[in-house]
């Protein structure tokens, strides 16, 4: 029943009146995305399938949109809270050791709700066996090579100026070659799978074509390196990575695979003899074909016939000549199809060929 004029006049004063006055004005004021979400709350029944409407999908790009820069807001604050502490921890091998034993107490304890105590035994059973100045070198290489990855991710478009970065990373690695003896394995292992990684939720970086440790050096050089030179205005850059990588290749066995000690000890071990005869031809054979492949055609094919005359007994000689006989065909254009025999007409005053004198007609 309807409320008579003076209790209308009442009920507009009443504090149910304001009540229901605050609620319309929240539901007129109410943001499209709340509207939205209301609408899609209230969808109908399972049975009763609806597709989206337009404004529905353009409110949910908005949506998208906001939640988008929200989660790029974090990440962003956890990739600089990672590198102000891998930068910390770098600066020497006892920093690197410490945030290693930090790490792995949040990971591998605190993480998996054990105690206390059981950190403290994993601790001195570390110190016993795996605590040495060369494991505390690795560690701060592998911190050193992570540092790189965030800077990758961070800067997407900026790899080819990042890779110069990373060649002097590795050149410090081999200069370090005695001192990291016996640990160079964790200079092998993927840096987004390490404690250091999962600590500070930078693990799940995704990143195409980038070297996850800095001994993976094919994947260094091929992804990283050489296809930011290949072009005819850095030929020489070129040469000097291509050097560079046949150089770090070796230099990788010769530190850590040396031959066993003994009175008829030989010069190289048996992995670096199999580097010289065998490894080291095809690195420079690639290289020619690199450069062949670049532009520098004819200098490149000098180097190629010189390299093969040399490498004749290689195993991959005949490899080769058919990948060089396949590059300089394929700078054999095609002879052009003559118009007039297409036509079937004579030019220049020429009679058409026809059969000769005794050839045509039926036999």
């Amino acid at each position: 029943m309807l409320p008579l004029k003076g209790d209308a006049i009442r009920f507009a004063h009443s504090e149910e009146f304001a009540e229901d006055r605050r609620r319309v004005a929240f539901h007129l004021n109410m943001k499209p995305i709340s509207l939205l979400c209301l609408a899609l709350l209230t969808t109908p029944l399972k049975g009763d399938p609806e597709k989206l409407s337009a404004l529905d999908a353009q409110l949910l790009l908005e949506k998208i949109k906001e939640l988008r820069e929200g989660s790029n807001k974090l990440v962003g604050a956890r990739y600089t809270t990672a590198h102000s502490a891998f930068r910390s921890a770098i600066q020497s091998d006892s920093a690197a050791h410490a945030l290693y034993l930090n790490c792995v107490e949040k990971v591998q304890f605190e993480d998996q709700q054990k105690s206390g105590s059981d950190f403290r035994d994993w601790k001195r059973r570390h110190n016993d066996r795996t605590d040495t100045p060369a494991f505390r070198r690795a560690l701060r290489h592998q911190l050193n090579w992570l540092l790189l990855t965030l800077q990758a991710a961070s800067e997407p478009t900026g790899s080819d100026k990042i890779w110069a970065r990373a060649l002097d990373q590795i050149d410090t690695i081999f200069k370090d070659a005695e001192d990291l003896e016996g640990s160079q394995q964790l200079l092998r292992q993927n840096v987004l799978n390490t404690v250091f990684a999962e600590a500070y939720s930078v693990d799940n970086i995704d990143l195409t074509d980038w070297p996850t440790s800095p001994l993976q050096l094919e994947a260094v050089y091929e992804g990283l390196v050489l296809p930011a030179l290949r072009s005819v205005k850095t030929l020489a850059e070129l040469d000097q990575a291509w050097e560079k990588r046949i150089v770090h290749e070796g230099a990788l066995i010769q530190a850590w695979d040396k031959p066993k000690k003994g009175l008829a000890r030989p010069e190289y071990s048996a992995a670096m003899e199999k580097f010289l005869q065998v490894r080291r031809p095809d690195l420079q054979w690639q290289k020619e074909m690199d450069f062949f492949g670049v532009g520098d055609q004819k200098a490149a094919s000098l180097r190629m016939l010189k390299h093969l005359e040399t490498h004749a007994a290689h195993r991959d000689c005949a490899k080769w000549i058919g990948e060089f006989q396949a590059a300089v065909k394929g700078q054999i254009a095609p002879p052009a199809p003559d118009p007039g025999r297409a036509a079937g007409t004579a030019e220049d005053g020429d009679t058409p060929a026809g059969p000769e004198p005794g050839e045509g007609g039926s036999r």
